[in-house]
């Protein structure tokens, strides 16, 4: 626990305790000090138990509480023991709901900024009715009373016995003695409910009242009271004009103790001046902030604080499962602060750097006697209340303390949120990387929650010095004091938005970063009755403090003429990345020294993002044009052609070439489940706009199992397609792309295994005529060097160039620009590439084909554009038969391409491999949104499950088979390629192929 220290004794010292929590007596029918078994605490989704089968066959959801470590056995629960329980229901479509929230948070979606209005979320995205009377009626079966359905639709109130819970729920139910000698009680086993609803609820808290939350504030610097005083004694602060300084009052006794602003504490001026944030009285005007808190606040405290500051901030109070004076009074004194330090510290921070906006508390029980269920009501009700744009908690609990199901409940709120365009910011915590030290005891690297949440952004701590071009900020983490939580979440998978620039196997945290040190921290006011009658001037920290200044920082962002004009920021994290992606030392104070090793070995600060400080501090000004960006416009429509001189590499994640930070690339891999944002416009040649879609060669290189990439455009729902496979580790693979780009000119690039990734550009489409249009061809084959067909010679290329003619050749007239080719190299010899260019132009450094061991043969989709000579080089590095089929050509007597979403137009694996010699018709036209009359159609193709050496040939439905090919491999491989094919009179294309394959084709756009 954080221990009370004079100022006169110097510095906060830091402990290993849960701040604010007593014993609670459990009626008990025996104890025991039994040592208990510490169950898994993270699973998801509804799991069969027992031997009985159909749709009201019992089934688990989720698992067990974990019992704390240091519990003991203390018997079981009495039955009569009253449960306020919440049954939480899923989303109607949950997938659509992240696909929201991603839109509306992504510049260029004709969705951005578009957030649900206030009540709109239950018949937009809540269960439906259906669902929401299959779950009461199958809870009223059970013997239960369910109440009012939360007004969105995502929890049921459930108030029971032990001893009907446990009927209910097939669970039985324990006392457990924790280490500090309170008596609290968890079911035994994961709740269950009949199969045919269990899979409609995400969870049932409220089982277990283990609870751990706690507040992130460190401990209490007074600077007077009984050390200058005999006994308490009253004090008052005259009310002043407004100043970003502190009043005289607070200052005199500042010095008094030897501390300075700017050094030992920092003022909301110098605070704001660090950070580049405006210091005036209407600062934030126009806006509301809340603050999570569970205790009692002292409104003395907040008052003398703002006539200290000269403000008059509005600052009201919402009770949640609790009344105005209910719990412990405020300035009761818990070892050295009293109740309400934590709410003053909030409250304060908010009114010194916006005292022009308007603050509500939502206050909750005291933290001693919360259950889950309560920090989960006073969530809801922040968020369904939808009164304020920005939310700050700074209490939290340690991430495997927390019930599956309560973390699950909590997401589901926090994405609500995000879809209603609530910022919400939380505390990293104060115990550096272990945070459950406090709770538990054990040193091992974890973070706290909500912190990591994926749908919250983490604050993490710093400790600053200095103001203006003198100032300095390392990492806050000093083993007595406390340190910047931070690390990876062992619940929450990667996301999007820190790829490539956080490239951890899980969600990392924190995101940012704001002060923290109690030595240089926050000035406020609160009130200790073991010192004062009344409120006294003190200073504290904590990320408690950080998280507030980042709320802050929002509230003047959406404050902003430019934020007023294109929407207040809401969900924090999409935009945050971006904007330390597009420009990371514009919008961030990088912090690059210092560690949060508290309790253990933890993680140290460096250039760019860190598990410490995260991207960094604020630098406001910059942030502002970052987060209010202007909406954009994605270019669609009929689209031209542009093809590049030699293809230029726009993502390498091997030496950080579009990898990482605006200035700090990365050379990690992309992890399994992560996504890489790549900027397309205004990029290798690229126009900053206009821009429909882009063709790219994607490699994947380094791989370390079986694995698929997708790409599709930035702000639009993944989809269930691919562009790449693979099979196992160690292997280079690419293929050829055709990929939409969004409204704010990016792409993302998915991998369900890690690897690292290249995308090289070929060309990219534009709406409007300035382009090429294209033809297509039969295909027919240009080059063969197995059998002298357009080269003299039957041997294998070895680190040569062949010149092959176009113009003239299989169909392609003098006049086109731009060739379309399917390569293939065959019968390789150790590991190389195949790079394809203009005849006459330089080599480009960007490769087509590549392969890495002996025997592969492998094929890829080029566009190149033709050398003046008519002639396209093609460049092998290694040794290899080469392969070359032409299946169209760009010029200005074409036809324009069109975008679709990815969708998946055929997959034999549900239905019946496609047979040795068979030939199968896909109906193109009409799907997807293909009209009628379609020339050509673009195609992702992949054939797996490969029985024996085989190739596939694409072609228009109603013409005759050419001789040439468009997918070649050898048994057991998985291969994918691009194909631009011409579609028959009767709207269809034929797959024709020589061995047994299940194949799959996914659409990319189509010509007409």
């Amino acid at each position: 626990m954080f221990k009370k220290v004079r100022a006169s004794l110097g510095h906060s010292r830091h402990a290993a305790g849960k701040t604010g929590r007593r014993a609670r007596g459990i009626a008990a029918v025996t104890t025991t000090a039994v040592a208990l078994t510490v169950a898994a605490t993270t699973a998801y989704g509804a799991v069969s138990d027992g031997a009985e089968t159909g749709s009201h066959a019992p089934k688990r959801i989720g698992t067990a509480p974990r019992v704390p470590a240091g519990a003991t056995a203390a018997g079981p629960t009495a039955s009569g023991t009253t449960l306020h329980l919440s049954v939480n229901l899923s989303p109607r479509d949950p997938q659509a709901l992240t696909d929201f929230i991603t839109a509306v948070s992504t510049p260029g979606n004709p969705w951005y900024h578009q957030y649900l209005a206030k009540g709109k979320f239950a018949s937009a995205f809540g269960p439906t009715q259906a669902t929401i009377a299959a779950v009461v009626q199958a809870l009223k079966a059970d013997g239960l009373t369910p109440g009012t359905l939360s007004s969105d639709g995502l929890s049921l109130p459930v108030t029971a016995t032990v001893g009907q819970a446990s009927h209910a729920f097939g669970t039985g139910f324990k006392n457990v003695r924790l280490k500090d000698g309170r008596i609290d009680y968890l079911n035994a086993s994961a709740p269950a409910l009949p199969a045919d609803v269990a899979a409609s609820v995400s969870g049932i808290v409220g089982l277990s009242n283990v609870n751990s939350i706690t507040s992130h504030h460190t401990a209490v610097r007074h600077l007077s009271g009984t050390d200058s005083v005999t006994g308490p004694h009253p004090r008052t602060v005259a009310p002043r004009t407004y100043t970003p300084g502190m009043c005289s009052d607070f200052t005199d006794a500042a010095a008094q103790a030897g501390f300075a602003d700017g050094t030992d504490y920092y003022s909301p001026g110098k605070l704001a001046a660090n950070y580049g944030m405006t210091s005036s009285a209407t600062a934030g005007a126009g806006q509301t902030v809340a603050v999570f808190e569970m205790e009692n606040a002292d409104p003395n405290s907040i008052a003398t604080y703002q006539s200290c500051v000269g403000t008059n901030t509005s600052v009201s109070y919402r009770y949640v499962d609790t009344t105005a004076g209910s719990g412990t009074p405020a300035g009761t004194d818990q070892d050295g602060y009293g109740v309400g330090t934590e709410t003053a510290l909030d409250i304060e921070d908010l009114i010194g750097l916006v005292p022009g906006a308007s603050i509500i508390d939502y206050q909750g029980p005291d933290a001693d006697n919360a259950t889950d269920q309560n920090v989960l009501d006073v969530y809801q009700q922040m968020v369904t209340d939808d009164q304020a744009q920005v939310i700050s908690t700074s209490w939290g609990e340690c991430e495997p303390v927390m019930a599956g199901a309560t973390a699950s409940a909590e997401n589901a709120i926090f994405q609500e949120a995000a879809a209603q365009g609530q910022s919400i910011v939380a505390a990293s915590g104060d115990s550096g990387s272990s945070d459950c030290a406090p709770a538990t005891g054990s040193t091992a690297n974890t973070v706290d929650d909500p912190a990591s949440q994926p749908y919250v952004t983490g604050v993490g701590g710093t400790t600053m010095t200095g103001t203006g071009s003198t100032k300095t900020q390392k990492a806050w983490g000093v083993s007595q004091d406390g340190g910047s939580g931070g690390g990876v979440s062992s619940r929450w998978a990667p996301v999007v938005y820190q790829g490539g620039i956080a490239s951890t196997t899980k969600r990392a945290v924190p995101d940012v970063a704001a002060l923290a040190d109690p030595n240089d921290g926050y000035p406020i006011y609160t009130l200790d009755d073991a010192d004062s009658s009344s409120p006294e001037p003190d200073i504290v920290g904590g990320t408690s403090g950080a998280a507030p200044t980042w709320a802050a920082a929002i509230v003047q962002a959406n404050a902003s003429t430019a934020c007023q004009t294109n929407g207040r920021v809401g969900f924090l994290n999409n935009a945050l990345y971006k904007a330390a992606r597009s420009s990371y030392p514009t919008n961030f104070w990088d912090v690059t020294s210092g560690n949060n090793s508290v309790y253990a070995t933890g993680y140290t600060a460096a250039a760019g993002y860190d598990e410490v400080t995260g991207l960094g501090s604020p630098k406001e000004a910059g942030l502002i044009t970052s987060l209010c960006a202007a909406k954009g416009t994605a270019a669609t429509g009929a689209s031209t052609f542009h093809p590049l001189s030699s293809p230029k590499r726009l993502l390498d994640t091997r030496n950080g070439t579009g990898w990482g930070l605006s200035s700090i690339p990365s050379t990690k891999p992309l992890v399994a489940g992560g996504a890489a944002p790549v900027k397309i416009e205004g990029a290798g040649g690229i126009p900053s706009s206009g821009v429909t879609a882009v063709v790219l060669n994607l490699t994947a290189t380094g791989t370390t199992g079986p694995g698929s990439l997708i790409a599709w455009a930035d702000g639009t729902a993944k989809p269930s397609t691919s562009n790449l496979n693979w099979t196992g580790a160690g292997q280079t693979i690419a293929a050829s792309s055709t990929v939409t780009v969004a409204g704010d000119g990016v792409v993302d690039l998915y991998t369900s295994s890690t690897t690292h990734v290249i995308a090289d550009v070929q060309g990219y489409y534009t709406s409007g005529t300035s382009g090429s249009t294209y033809t297509a061809l039969k295909p027919a084959r240009l080059l063969d060097t197995r059998s002298k067909v357009g080269i003299s010679t039957t041997t294998k290329i070895t680190n040569a160039v062949v010149s092959l003619k176009v113009r003239g050749h299989g169909g392609v007239p003098t006049g086109a620009s731009s060739v379309v080719l399917n390569l293939t190299a065959t019968q390789t010899v150790g590991s190389g590439y195949l790079e394809a260019y203009p005849e006459g132009a330089t080599r480009p450094t960007a490769s087509n084909v590549n392969w890495a061991v002996t025997g592969t043969t492998i094929p890829n989709l080029v566009v190149v554009p033709i050398g003046s000579d008519g002639n396209v080089s093609l460049y092998v590095h290694g040794t290899s038969h080469v392969i070359a089929d032409v299946s169209g050509y760009f010029s200005t007597t074409g036809a324009t391409f069109t975008t679709t979403t990815p969708q998946r137009l055929l997959d034999t694996r549900k239905t019946t491999a496609l047979g040795s010699g068979k030939t199968l018709a896909l109906p193109i036209a009409g799907a997807d949104g293909i009209p009628t009359g379609v020339k050509a159609v673009v195609l992702t193709v992949t054939v797996t499950g490969t029985t024996g050496t085989g190739y596939l040939t694409a072609w228009a439905d109603g013409t005759s088979r050419p001789t040439a090919s468009n997918l070649n491999w050898v048994k057991g491989k998985t291969i994918s390629n691009q194909v631009m094919v011409p579609v028959g009179s009767d709207g269809k294309v034929d797959f024709y192929t020589n061995s047994t394959t299940n194949v799959i084709a996914d659409v990319a756009g189509y010509m007409s």
